[in-house]
Formats: C-alpha cells, structure tokens, sequence
C-alpha cells in the first residue's frame, strides 16, 4: 500500500498529493470520537481525556478546516459531513461553556496558561469563531454563523483597559493578541460590523505605540515580553524573539493589515519600520538570508517554519510588497528563501528545522509558502520547490488500513518525544491540507480559503 501513497518507479504526481490527503481525511476519521451533538478529535489520542480540544490549532476548529478544504479540492462534499460534525460539537460545547476554558493543560508552554481565551490559534475562540464563519460558507447552515457571531461579540466585549491600552492577554504576538486583531479585521468584514474594525484599530495603535529603535528599525515586545513570558528573563532589554508567532514580524503583519483596512499611514509606517529591524537583525550570506530564533543568545538557531522561520517571516515581506509595490521587500523575501534552501532544506533536516512535517513548523509550512508565492508570480521553481516539500511529506507517511498519518519530533526541545497528532497546527489535518494546496496550485487553482495572517490569494475571492 505504500507505493499507491509515494510510487517507487517514478515521481510523484499531482493526483498523488490529493490522494494522500484523502487518506489523511479517511484516518482523521477513524479517529473520530462520538461526543454530545457530533464528533471530536483527542489531541494526543493518548484517551486520557473525556473532552476533545476544539481550538483550531490542535482541535477541531482546525480539523474542520482541513475537511471544508479537502472537499473543495477533490470535488467530494461528504468530506464536508466530516467538517459539520466537528462543527455540532462545538456548538454543543458552546451551549454548555459560557466561555470557559476550552481545552486541557499542555496545549502549548507555561506561556499558554493564562490569556489565551480569546486567540486565534492556540486555545482560543477567535479560532473557533473563524473556524464556524468558515464552515458556514461552505455548508450554509446558519447556526454556525449565529454562533460566530455570539462569539465574535463576546471578543470584543473582553477587550480590557490597562494601563492605558487596549488589550485581551497583554501577549501582543500573533498567537495572542495581535491574531485576535486580524481576526476581528476579517469579523468585520464578513458581518459588516465596523466597530469591530475600529475595535482592532484602536489595540492596534497600542501595540504600535511599544515599538522601539533598533538596528534601524523598530522592534516590538508588545505590552509583555514573549522572553520573560517564556524563559523568566527580565533583565535583559536586548532580549527578543523577532519571528512571526510572538515577536517582531508578525506584528509588523497585523500593522501593514490595519493599514489595508484603515488607510492610516501611521500603521504602514510602522510595519515598514518592523520588516527594517528583520532585516537588520537577519544574518546575511551572500544572496541568502535567516532570521535568528532568540536573539542574542540563540543567534545561530534558525527556525525555518511558520512560527518563528521563513515561512512566517516571509509573509511580511510579501504583504508589503503587494502593498507598497517596493522591489526591497519582494528581494527580501527572495533572501529567505535561498537561506531556507541552502540549509538543504526541505529534505536535510537542521537544528532550526527538525523532524517535523506540521503546518506551523515544518515541511507542510514550506508548501504553503512555496505554492502562495506561485500562484501570484508563476514561476516554475516555486511550484517545484513545493512538490519537493510535498514529496517528503509523502515519504514520510506512515500508511495502514486506517489511511495516512504522520509520527514526528514535534516538539524541538524534546528530541526522544514522538507524537502522532490529529491537529491542524500540530498533525494530520495541516498537513493534509497542505497537500491540497500543492495539488491545487499544480493545477493553477487557489485554496478556497485563507487565514486571516495569509496574504495569499484564495479560490474562493475569483479567477487566480
């Protein structure tokens, strides 16, 4: 069964791609626990646990997503009976929650405790929320767009003064509060709620305010040190972390994405002057470039995926490039990407990219990046790029008659630690989506939707 998932005589084809997400999809559901109203996923199928998470990092907001997405691809809508169970249980949760937390301990690091209610990603209901909205569109059941509604209320209705500023968690990265504006840019939006949009611009303009000068730039901490929140040191201001889930780059993303919506310059301004401390603090090699995890200490660590890598901090580069129209930021991007692939990359793996195929660290990132840049400038190295990305996936699958799963080294500092993971973020559901991505974009058609930190195009906004 193997060579039906990665062919052993020749190089895979597109079909393949889209076939092992299916297979993918046919193992998430054989994971699928019957829960009051629909299904859920555990995340660690360790069966500890009685609930489900229903974040969309590791849960089954993500999950959904990933199931709306593989219908779209392979033409098959019973794909989209699995997303709305997923979706009954969460209403079921919502009914019965009042807001309470929403997934078990262990979802992310000490730093993921406290404050994290109200997120896009990791344990929040902005996530859920998106996840619902997104749901509706493909199923047109409104119930889930009631519901999104309700919860989109309650977020900005958590929104809390603080020392002057307008803030959820205090976390200003896009895992925490700064995802929570994106969020609220697309709420608003899709609901025709302006206040919403004024709601983000005002904690926007805040976070805008923390920024300070460096490296000929401006570097953002936010209102809470991402370095404090996570290592305990609070006594050295040189200390942060630059990447795209808690520093520098993905504020800069929110900055520029306010800008769109707004028109203040002020917030192009600033992310401007966020992708100029990036490239300041990068570490240049001829025509390549990396950004370091943590500076100063981890300066020689670096990360290549989503979270704290290129993969991330490309997104900046390319947002301000279709902005500004500014060939810096379009070359700057390029830098990225040659320091990605000269790592040897995706298929030698390095301190800064580990054994990991997720969507916010490893390889199923690179497709995503590789595959949006293609469908904007139609250049046969990036769709090759990501075909290369896809066929590590491939051969890294581990395939039974349950269908495709993925055993990985999620976490880097836990090296002996396997995990096998049902999650968008952390699992099967990212990475199958990934691989319809790649199998879309061979065909020079766009994934039917995005989230709200991606610049890219989507299927569902008109003709590629």
């Amino acid at each position: 069964m193997l060579a039906e998932i990665k062919p052993v005589w020749k190089k895979p084809d597109l079909e393949d791609y889209l076939r092992c997400a299916e297979e993918a999809g046919r193992w998430l559901r054989s994971v699928e626990i019957q829960g009051p109203g629909g299904s859920f996923w555990l995340k660690d199928l360790s069966g500890k646990t009685e609930q489900g998470h229903i974040d969309l990092y590791h849960g089954s907001a993500g999950i959904i997503l990933f199931f709306i997405q593989l219908a779209h691809a392979s033409g098959n809508s019973s794909w989209l009976e699995d997303a709305g169970r997923g979706g009954n249980y969460i209403l079921s949760r919502f009914r019965e929650s009042s807001f309470d937390a929403i997934t078990g301990a262990g979802v992310g690091g000490n730093h993921y405790k406290t404050g994290t209610r109200w997120t896009l990603y990791v344990g929040g209901w902005a996530g859920i929320a998106f996840s619902l909205i997104e749901l509706f569109k493909a199923a047109g059941e409104r119930q889930y767009r009631d519901a999104a509604g309700e919860i989109t209320d309650a977020i900005a209705a958590n929104a809390r003064e603080e020392k002057g500023a307008l803030i959820w968690s205090g976390k200003s990265g896009i895992n925490f509060d700064s995802g929570i504006i994106l969020f609220l840019l697309y709420a608003a939006r899709f609901f025709g709620r302006p206040e919403w949009r004024d709601l983000a611009a005002r904690a926007g303009g805040d976070i805008l305010s923390t920024g300070k000068s460096k490296n000929g730039g401006i570097r953002y901490d936010g209102f809470e040190s991402m370095v404090t929140a996570m290592f305990g040191i609070s006594d050295d201001e040189e200390a942060h972390m630059p990447g795209f889930a808690y520093g520098t780059a993905g504020i800069s993303y929110t900055l520029a994405r306010l800008y769109q919506e707004t028109g203040n310059q002020a917030f192009l301004d600033g992310a401007k002057k966020g992708a100029d401390y990036i490239t300041g603090a990068a570490h240049v090699e001829g025509d390549a470039a990396l950004v370091p995890h943590r500076i100063p200490e981890w300066n020689n660590l670096f990360y290549l995926g989503h979270c704290h890598g290129v993969v991330g901090t490309g997104k900046l580069f390319y947002l301000l490039h279709e902005i500004t129209g500014e060939g810096f930021y379009e070359e700057w991007q390029e830098k990225l990407i040659r320091g990605l692939l000269k790592t040897g990359a995706p298929e030698i793996h390095s301190p800064g990219y580990w054994h990991c195929f997720s969507w916010c660290c490893g390889t199923a990132g690179f497709i995503n990046l590789f595959a949006g840049i293609y469908l904007k400038r139609r250049e046969e190295r990036y769709l090759e790029y990501a075909r290369r990305s896809g066929n590590v996936i491939l051969s890294e699958a581990s395939v039974d008659d349950s269908g495709v799963k993925w055993y990985q080294m999620f976490k880097r500092i836990a090296p002996d630690e396997v995990s096998l993971e049902p999650g968008y973020g952390s699992g099967a559901a990212g990475i199958g989506t990934a691989l319809t991505h790649l199998y879309l974009a061979g065909k020079g058609r766009a994934p039917v939707l995005r989230f709200p930190d991606e610049p890219y195009c989507t299927g569902a906004a008109g003709p590629v």
